[in-house]
């Protein structure tokens, strides 16, 4: 080993923490777990050395020890990622599931630390993490775990659903077959279900998405009534078979044919949510109804409460009240609010307490903006076919350099991922209409007639930046249709890195919309390289070169 700290890097995506924690050079990275096929050519092609793993559920920690050991080393000394975690909500009648995937992935990042051990991790979430809306349900398989811990639960009224025929009928069956495999109830097969859904969600443009669900499913209609394995009343039999009908003749009225769907459609996602709680052990009473929801009482815990408790009972300290950290603070052209816990073992750290690195730049006037990041690429038009970049691009010639521009050239001349999306027409009239800072809603209403729903487009869509201010938290930018300052084009995958701190030296692989989405969902590098310049000064190390030393002017520098 080179005398360097080992780490391991989950949910690493294109690997934005990693290379926040190897700017430090006190870092070595052993292996990085991610499961986007995009995500990990894009890691590989930075850190060629590293072990890299896929499913995080399917892990074999005992590999990633045999790995170190491999390197000279025993143990792994710090452990670091990002967990997806979406929130819990109960108004949420679109989700597909009652139960977020991802909610479990966090508690994949604690068993991780459990089984590894490290000395220090730092866990990277959204800052609505530290809200009530995070939660997990509780369950009989951790029932007894949490009320050990003292993890205080609340009860919610979750709806399944709203039930306009039936009710009665469908109440019953539920409560009677509260412990019984509700999956055998179901449609069998997900992909007409997924297209009944669909279409059942699109009746506004009925006639050309019933046309179309027509023509996708019509190998179905020969074995309609063994698409379930169970019926669970003869009505909704009938029901069923009706749909098929409906379905079949082109002549149908169009009010029968989503009527008879959307009743299928809403009593199939009932019993999927009512399948969920009895797979997942869910702990329940029964269910109810209020007016026409079906209702159940579910037994909840916050995901945070569940996290602080169970980090120290792993033995680590951590921050227990500051927990949000501003990437324009620390250097990013970009306000970028992110939660960090930062868990050091007990008896490695002499101070009484932990916490999250101070800001580097505290005046809001002093942030780098979008023209000290983007400003040299003005003039080179972007690539809009892949295959180009293969040629990379002459960067212009700055002579008075900012700090920041200085890093996120990185002493090359030349720039890979100046890619962006091509601009059509439409999208062209409405670029050329907006001033800097201004977005979709500025435009005339003649210019939002593709939208059906112009009034619920958010603000950041078709969004043109403010050369003179940081930009917004850089997310999908090619969905939301950035554009650049002062130019009549898209903002490029490069720009876009360059607004997360991704130095030139940092190549992103994939498909087009691949790069920009990992883009999106990267931790800046300079955000990761403050915590870990925080982390190693509790585990004794100091930094080769400060981050405060490389990308502050000398009068934004607190003395």
């Amino acid at each position: 080993m080179s005398g360097k700290l080992t780490a391991v890097d989950l949910f690493s995506g294109a690997g934005g923490l990693s290379l926040g924690f190897i700017q430090t050079g006190h870092v070595e990275i052993i292996a990085a777990v991610e499961n986007n096929a995009s995500a990990q050519q894009t890691y590989l092609a930075n850190h060629p050395d590293v072990e890299l793993f896929g499913d995080i559920q399917n892990v074999d920690y005992n590999l990633i020890l045999d790995e170190c050991k491999r390197k000279g080393t025993e143990k792994v000394d710090i452990v670091f990622g990002g967990p997806p975690c979406q929130g819990f909500s109960n108004a949420n009648r679109q989700k597909a599931s009652l139960i977020s995937a991802n909610n479990q992935l966090v508690k994949e990042f604690v068993k991780a630390i459990k089984l590894l051990n490290p000395d220090g991790f730092v866990l990277e979430n959204v800052k609505e993490l530290k809200s009530s809306k995070h939660k997990f349900f509780l369950s009989s398989h951790d029932e007894q775990e949490i009320v050990g811990m003292g993890i205080v639960t609340s009860e919610e009224k979750v709806s399944l659903g709203e039930v306009t025929s039936f009710k009665t009928e469908l109440l019953d069956f539920l409560n009677e077959s509260l412990r019984a495999p509700f999956a055998k109830y179901e449609v069998l097969d997900k992909i007409l279900f997924s297209k009944l859904n669909h279409l059942n969600r699109k009746k506004k443009e009925a006639e050309l998405y019933l046309k179309k669900t027509r023509s996708a499913i019509k190998n179905f209609y020969e074995n309609w009534e063994k698409l379930h394995d169970y019926y669970w009343c003869p009505e909704y039999k009938e029901k069923w078979m009706q749909l098929k009908d409906l379905l079949q003749d082109e002549e149908s009225p169009l009010e029968e044919v989503f009527s008879c769907l959307n009743e299928v459609i809403i009593i199939q996602q009932i019993i999927m949510r009512a399948g969920e709680i009895e797979t997942n052990g869910l702990i329940v009473d029964q269910f109810y109804t209020i007016d026409n929801e079906i209702i159940v009482n579910l037994q909840t815990y916050i995901v945070l409460d569940y996290l602080k408790a169970k980090f120290k009972s792993l033995g680590y300290k951590f921050n227990e009240d500051q927990l949000v950290l501003n990437s324009a603070n620390f250097g990013a052209p970009q306000q970028r609010e992110r939660l960090f816990l930062v868990g050091v073992k007990n008896g490695l750290c002499e101070q009484n307490e932990v916490r999250l690195p101070e800001p580097i730049i505290r005046n809001p006037e002093q942030f780098y903006t979008v023209k000290d990041a983007i400003e040299d690429l003005e003039n080179v038009w972007p690539y809009v076919l892949m295959e180009d970049d293969q040629q990379p691009l002459t960067k212009a010639t700055m002579i008075n350099r900012n700090p920041l521009l200085t890093y996120l050239q990185a002493g090359l001349g030349n720039v890979h991922n100046h890619i962006m999306t091509d601009t059509r027409e439409t999208a062209l009239q409405r670029f050329q209409m907006l001033q800097q800072g201004q977005n979709f809603h500025h435009l005339d209403d003649s210019y939002k007639g593709t939208y059906s729903n112009p009034q619920r487009t958010q603000n950041t869509v078709y969004l043109r930046l403010n050369y003179n201010n940081p930009s917004g938290t850089v997310l999908n930018i090619r969905k939301s249709m950035w554009i650049h300052p002062v130019k009549d084009r898209a903002v490029s995958i490069r720009e876009a890195a360059r607004l997360q701190t991704f130095p030139d030296n940092f190549v992103f692989m994939g498909s087009k919309d691949a790069q920009y989405q990992q883009v999106g969902n990267a931790v800046p590098p300079l955000l990761g390289r403050a915590v870990a310049d925080q982390l190693l000064y509790y585990l004794g190390r100091s930094p080769i070169k400060s981050l405060k030393e490389i990308i502050t002017l000398p009068q934004t520098v607190d003395i």
